[in-house]
């Protein structure tokens, strides 16, 4: 007690921190409860995710809970919401701490997380490779959170080649390579291109 208030005195809330995170008494603890400030747990264990997650922080002792993304140690000018939305492709460290109603703030926590959407197969285009002799059309299925891009002189497509949006009518009297990619429209990763060739006699 003579510490605590030492501390509380010359202003130095985290040596209280420490001083009471070393203890193991619980008597102790049980006496000095009001300035006991628990380490914020975190609802989401670390690892790599294919999908949004939410991580919610709590902590055994009230008060509130300061964290960041940005690896960087939190203090009470950082974020205060209770959950973090991990929603951007990347790895994500949250630290956080929390602070009692004295003020008092806890050890610093940490977790790791990654997040990697995952991507699709190349995509699927009708018809297959062939000869045709009668007006037909090319059709790429396009999968929800996708965006289809195709070239027709057998170069590989990017973002920046011509965007599918309908059917394309295959060239008439011709010979076409025709290659098509989908790019994920969250972080713009691109598929392997599925490659056609057409001759046309119409």
């Amino acid at each position: 007690k003579a510490a605590v208030k030492f501390y509380e005195k010359t202003e130095q809330p985290n040596k209280i921190s420490d001083l009471l995170q070393d203890c193991e008494d619980k008597n102790v603890l049980s006496a000095m409860n009001d300035y006991v400030s628990s380490a914020p747990e975190f609802s989401l264990k670390e690892g790599t995710y294919d999908e949004v997650q939410q991580v919610t922080l709590t902590s055994a002792t009230s008060g509130t809970i300061y964290y960041t993304t940005d690896g960087s140690d939190p203090t009470e000018s950082s974020t205060d919401k209770e959950a973090v939305l991990l929603q951007s492709e990347g790895d994500t460290e949250i630290r956080a701490i929390a602070v009692n109603k004295k003020g008092i703030a806890s050890a610093v926590s940490s977790a790791k997380y990654s997040i990697e959407f995952p991507l699709v197969d190349a995509p699927a285009v009708s018809p297959s490779t062939g000869q045709y002799s009668t007006a037909t059309q090319i059709t790429i299925t396009v999968p929800d959170g996708y965006t289809a891009y195709y070239t027709l002189d057998g170069s590989t497509p990017t973002a920046s080649s011509e965007k599918y949006t309908d059917p394309i009518d295959m060239p008439e009297n011709s010979q076409t390579t025709f290659s098509a990619i989908l790019v994920n429209d969250k972080n713009g990763k691109a598929t392997e291109a599925t490659t056609r060739n057409y001759i046309t006699t119409y």
